[in-house]
């Protein structure tokens, strides 16, 4: 292809490719896979085999996002469970997301913990956010007081990540302090991803119908290439919530698969040639 057919949308490619998008956000189009950074000329770039179709990607720009794994969500005596709610279903993301976390640091990948972490006065939430959280007069809310503190807030117990994943943590991983369920809301997750020339998101974390998925699908929004981690994620909701996140992460925001199949990524044959 030549260097003007870089900006012309669905031209043809040289290897039968057909390109989306144009010059460095481009992607091209195979039967049996989708390049993401045909672009790019040095590092190593791997095969996913993702669905709903295998993806091609360099991992030097990649980041691996981790949201919401905090003791109010996961833990005995958090929110969850004070509501009612059966946190153990939100464990059930904390294997997945060390698994995540291993395979990232092998790969020398950004990692991004996503979190609540709101002001004791409560001056950052207005009344719709509130009322999402709190549908009856005794029903405790966000920066209420529970067993281990008040709810969410900054400094608190229960805006803690899990035991499970403290130990994984290191310095030099970002962190985004958000007051909605949408990462991106009011954050400057937007500006660190463009600084450094992250284009590509892996999301793992809960609540996986609520804000995983608000902060995906605002990733699709903003033209990052948005990949689920299906088994590093979870939900405490019903079962076909996260069903539903799952369908939509591959039939329109991105690709989603397991963290497996994020381990066992394998190289791609050489820059510009089809596996």
């Amino acid at each position: 292809m030549s260097q003007k057919d870089y900006r012309e949308i669905y031209a043809s490619t040289e290897d039968g490719g057909v390109q989306f998008a144009a010059s460095a956000d481009r992607w091209h189009l195979y039967e049996d896979h989708v390049h993401l950074a045909p672009h790019h000329r040095g590092g190593d770039l791997l095969r996913f085999e993702a669905n709903l179709k295998p993806f091609v990607d360099d991992p030097s720009r990649q980041a691996l996002v981790i949201i919401d794994m905090q003791n109010d969500f996961c833990s005995p005596g958090g929110w969850t469970d004070a509501s009612g709610l059966d946190y153990g279903r939100c464990r059930r993301a904390i294997p997945g997301v060390a698994r995540a976390l291993e395979v990232a640091r092998e790969r020398q990948m950004w990692v991004i913990w996503v979190y609540w972490h709101n002001r004791p006065d409560l001056r950052n939430l207005g009344a719709p956010t509130l009322y999402s959280f709190k549908h009856t007069p005794d029903q405790r809310g966000i920066g209420q007081e529970l067993e281990h503190g008040p709810v969410l807030t900054e400094g608190s117990w229960g805006a803690r990540m899990v035991d499970e994943l403290l130990p994984l943590m290191q310095e030099q991983d970002i962190h985004i302090e958000k007051v909605r369920m949408n990462g991106f809301f009011g954050t400057h997750l937007d500006q660190v991803l463009r600084t450094q020339g992250i284009e590509t998101l892996l999301f793992a974390g809960v609540n996986i119908d609520q804000c995983v998925t608000s902060t995906m699908e605002e990733a699709y929004f903003r033209d990052y290439n948005a990949v689920l981690l299906e088994d590093a994620c979870a939900t405490s909701s019903p079962d076909f919530c996260y069903d539903a996140v799952v369908f939509n992460a591959r039939n329109c925001w991105g690709f989603s698969m397991t963290t497996e199949q994020f381990a066992n990524a394998r190289p791609f044959a050489a820059q510009g040639e089809r596996p």
